[in-house]
């Protein structure tokens, strides 16, 4: 039964990340929320440690009805150029190929359309409308999504926006001998595509899944012109830029700002509302502070601003009601990652030392003001996690009562790497990008290891897009570094972390333990058994290997200036970036 398959949970988080778009619920793609929806927080003020998630609605077996693309209210205002702070230079410019929210997927986001995206324009976090479709069907067996393209969409040329356009695309991202480290993860679920007439596209899913909607809403998964991209142009090169979006690129100065200007020939009636966007790159926290103080920019491009929650706080005291700072989380962890194809790293001994050796709750105390949850595996508190309290007792989490590191898990460590031929420690080197405060997380970190465990590591800071450039050449030893999650639900968690394909697992680190448990959670209609399958993965991470430590997982830190009309806090990091719903009053 199909509402047995579609097992997906309300969670009760900062930001709600649950079923959208249920094969039932018309109304998750039109103006009404789901019935049992929780809307998000925008709440300022400290957040207390996040509840258990609890069982939401689980979707019916009946067929839904078409899917329809949301219309614009004529309530805002038009003009004006937005300006925002973005957390990196542009690293390239092919969101099929890009694994960074800042570097590339929000520089990219204005220019490119997907079939459906979140609504930016609802309160409801859960809400998905069409894009490029104007509307959708599903099967009644849940297995095939049928699209209808708008008629009048077109990329940059003039040419048509075609099924062709839509079935090339889809096909290239679930593609495994490129670079997908985003765009491809709903490959699980796809099997085919296959364009039934010019303007309509059928998806065939391996099994149903709620999912695969989701993942189609969020901002890495763009369709690209299939007749430029056939040509053999490099898709990453400013040059090569051909998009159907809201806005296009007027001016890129490398290391300094991106500008757009309106696409006056969008096929959304009525959108953009802004004349154009113009982001500043500006990764030092004091820049900044100084840099919203001053009005230079408006609010955050994307979820990250490259601030910590202790930032944040002390920026929101600075600017009182010029600005909101808004706090979305979980979104990812932060963590200690190691190269397994180098020494000593590939010894399984030495990671399971650094796991024990690390302790965790200073990072949460110290970046995130006490407010980040602990780092375990899974992010805790969810419907298929531990809970805190139960993290908190196991080795590798637990201190003691004046919150030291407990001895215990000290003393293992020493042991594992006496074992691996490391009595007395070894030295070695941690790759630092200046991003979201990691080169103070690696010096926590080098602090640590040499205290427990006599391990010395040199901490190597880099700027964003030279430390990208050097994970992904195989040119480091260790790192502290950071990953975000498309959606709240075990499968983006495992295959964007511990799977080879994952965003932020740069040595192919994937035990044939950990594909056995993702290919059978992923296929798992029962709850229950797919939470113990999960729970599984999980002590195998804390208890037999992982390639990282995860110290904690995140809230970002998100400032929006309060002229800022239609703005809502997305469900993901990887949404509400095209900026074609927001306006100005008074005016930008």
């Amino acid at each position: 039964m199909l509402n047995r398959a579609l097992q997906f949970l309300t969670i009760r988080t900062l930001i709600v990340f649950t079923v959208v778009c249920s094969l039932t619920a018309a109304a998750a793609c039109g103006t009404t929320a789901p019935e049992e929806a929780v809307t998000p927080s925008q709440d300022t003020a400290p957040a207390t440690a996040p509840p258990a998630a609890q069982s939401g609605p689980a979707p019916t077996a009946e067929p839904a009805p078409a899917q329809v693309a949301a219309q614009m209210e004529d309530s805002g205002k038009y003009g004006g150029i937005l300006t925002g702070q973005n957390a990196g230079s542009v690293a390239h410019w092919s969101s099929w190929q890009c694994g960074s929210g800042g570097t590339c997927m929000t520089p990219t986001s204005p220019m490119y359309n997907g079939l459906v995206q979140y609504n930016g324009e609802t309160p409801e976090p859960l809400d998905i409308r069409g894009d490029l479709a104007s509307e959708w069907d599903v099967s009644e067996d849940g297995t095939i999504y049928t699209f209808h393209i708008r008629d009048n969409a077109n990329w940059w040329d003039g040419t048509p926006v075609s099924s062709d356009d839509v079935v090339y695309s889809l096909d290239q991202m679930v593609r495994t001998d490129a670079p997908r480290p985003r765009s491809g993860q709903f490959r699980p679920y796809y099997d085919r595509s296959e364009a039934i007439d010019p303007k309509t596209v059928a998806v065939y899913l391996k099994f149903p899944s709620a999912a695969f909607l989701q993942y189609q809403a969020t901002e890495f998964v763009k369709i690209h012109p299939k007749h430029h991209v056939e040509t053999g142009v490099d898709m990453k090169k400013e040059e090569n830029i051909l998009g159907s979006g809201p806005f296009k690129l007027r001016e890129y100065k490398k290391d300094i700002s991106i500008e757009y200007e309106k696409n006056q020939d969008y096929f959304k009636e009525g959108y953009p509302y802004l004349d154009g966007l113009k982001y500043f790159v500006i990764v030092d926290t004091s820049t900044i502070t100084a840099a919203y103080l001053s009005g230079q920019v408006m609010m955050t491009t994307f979820a990250n601003s490259n601030l910590n929650v202790r930032d944040g706080e002390q920026l929101q005291e600075r600017i009182g009601e010029r600005a909101t700072v808004h706090y979305p989380g979980p979104l990812g962890w932060a963590g200690f990652m190691m190269n397994t194809t180098r020494e000593p790293f590939d010894d399984i001994r030495v990671r399971q030392a650094v796991h024990l050796a690390i302790h965790r709750q200073p990072f949460a105390e110290i970046f995130g003001n006490g407010r980040y949850p602990l780092g375990g595996p899974f992010p805790p508190d969810q419907w298929f996690s531990l809970s805190s309290e139960e993290l908190l007792e196991l080795p590798g989490y637990r201190q003691t009562e004046d919150g030291e590191k407990h001895p215990d898990d000290i003393a293992e460590a020493k042991r594992l790497l006496a074992e691996a031929g490391y009595p007395d420690g070894f030295e070695t080197s941690t790759l630092a990008a200046n991003f979201l405060g990691f080169p103070e997380m690696a010096q926590l970190a080098a602090d640590q290891l040499r205290r427990h465990v006599n391990i010395i590591t040199e901490v190597q800071p880099a700027e964003p897009t030279a430390g990208y450039a050097r994970y992904e050449a195989g040119d480091w030893e260790s790192g502290v570094h950071a990953n975000g999650f498309l959606i709240l639900d075990p499968d983006a968690i495992i295959g964007g972390s511990y799977l080879a394909t994952g965003t932020r697992n740069y040595s192919d680190w994937e035990p044939t333990r950990i594909t056995e448990l993702f290919d059978a959670q992923v296929k798992e209609t029962d709850q229950t058994k797919r939470r113990e399958l999960v729970q599984e993965m999980s002590r195998y991470l804390r208890e037999q290997d992982s390639h990282v430590a995860i110290t904690h997982w995140t809230l970002t830190v998100w400032v929006v200036d309060n002229r800022i009309q239609n703005f809502n806090l997305p469900s993901t990091f990887s949404a509400h970036n095209m900026k074609e719903h927001l306006w100005c009053d008074p005016a930008c």
